[in-house]
Parts: C-alpha cells; structure tokens; sequence
C-alpha cells in the first residue's frame, strides 16, 4: 500500500520516528518530513540513529491503519525532531552543490567538444585544399573529406544533445 504512512516506536522511551511511506520500487522508506523544507529525506539516517540509540529496547512498528499510529505520534516524543530540518537543508544544498558540479563538467565537456571540432574543421579545410596526383591519392582524400565531415556532424549531434 502506497499511502499507508509508517512510524517506529519505543515504549520504554515513549519515542518514535517517522518512516512514512514505503516504496516498494525501491524498498526504501520516504524518511523524515522537514514541513520547512516540505521534503522527505529519503534515506535512512534518522532511522538508522533510532535503531542505534534504542538497540536494547523492544520496538513497535506502526502503520497508519492503526489507532495506536495516531496515539503515538500524538503523544510520543518525536526522536530528534529539531535536527530534521537542518539535516534536509544541508542534503538538499549538498543535492545543489552536486547539480552545479555536473552542470559545471557539462559545460567543460562542451568546450572541449568545440575545441575538438575546430581543429577537426582545420585539418578538414587542409585535406579539401589538397590536390590529388592520382586516382589513388583521389580516393584517399574522398576517404578523409568524408571521416573529417563525419566527426564534425558527430559532435554536432553530441553538442545539441548536451544543450536539452
């Protein structure tokens, strides 16, 4: 069930943390909600912290279904609460940062590409310059003009992927 929301409890404590939803395609939890951010973490950590600060007590595992899912997130405290919000900003800016270093490696991939093709175009523009002496020389030359094209239109192509 994709919209049954799911939450780890412990008696002893009277804590829980929030799993949410689960993704069956991935077989991984949403994680924690930042209402600041209005975004899951979708990841483990907090879990992962709940499992280790609560590991020799027994845990409940909670669905939405349940009335005692309510009654929990009502009046259990939620484990580390204050630190989602911070967690999430720093994941997203770290998500940008990563997003800025790609588009970055994109842009110096397309300068070499251009690079690439000038010089391409250069030796192109020599080899449709040259005069051939025979048949043979001929069809070396047809054999070059074609390969130089052909390398231009292909970084053509890759360029214009690389700007959608």
């Amino acid at each position: 069930m994709r919209n049954t929301a799911y939450v780890l409890a412990c008696d002893a404590d009277r804590t829980f943390t929030a799993l949410n939803r689960f993704d069956p395609k991935t077989s991984t939890f949403e994680g924690e909600y930042s209402l600041l951010h209005n975004t899951y973490s979708n990841d483990g950590f907090f879990l992962y912290r709940f499992l280790i600060a609560h590991r020799d007590h027994p845990l409940v595992f909670l669905d939405s279904g349940s009335e005692r899912y309510y009654h929990v997130i009502h009046t259990y405290h939620h484990f580390q609460e204050d630190d989602i919000p911070k967690y999430i900003e720093e994941k997203v800016q770290q998500q940008q940062e990563q997003q800025h270093d790609l588009m970055a490696k994109r842009s110096v991939g397309q300068i070499q590409l251009l690079i690439a093709k000038k010089m391409i175009e250069k030796e192109w523009e020599s080899v449709k310059n040259e005069v051939s002496r025979s048949e043979r020389d001929t069809y070396i030359l047809l054999g070059k003009d074609w390969a130089f094209g052909w390398s231009v239109r292909t970084i053509n192509e890759i360029v214009e992927r690389g700007n959608h």
